[in-house]
């Protein structure tokens, strides 16, 4: 049951940051460089959350009130960093 909760927690906070990505392209960081770094800081944000598991209040209130803004903002800057690596190979060739 846990795996299928975190599957689908991963799909769909992947499909919120697409969505966000294509909606308002503008939010992306300008050079390769500033998203590197936006992609450094979400991933080590990310590795610091505590999940509060002492009820189920806790543990339902830090997934969706703290790790799935975190998940979407550390997908968008995978799509990001993505898009301005291959950017900078398309300019290269």
């Amino acid at each position: 049951m846990a795996t299928i909760f975190t599957t689908t927690l991963f799909i769909a906070t992947a499909s919120l940051a697409l969505w966000i990505d294509v909606r308002a392209p503008s939010l992306a960081p300008s050079g390769l460089k500033w998203r590197a770094l936006f992609a450094i800081v979400m991933l080590e944000i990310c590795g610091l959350v505590p999940i509060g598991s002492a009820s189920y209040v806790g543990l339902y209130g830090t997934v969706f009130g703290v790790l799935v803004p975190l998940l979407v903002a550390m997908w968008l800057s995978a799509l990001w960093l993505l898009r301005a690596a291959a950017d900078a190979l398309a300019s290269r060739y």
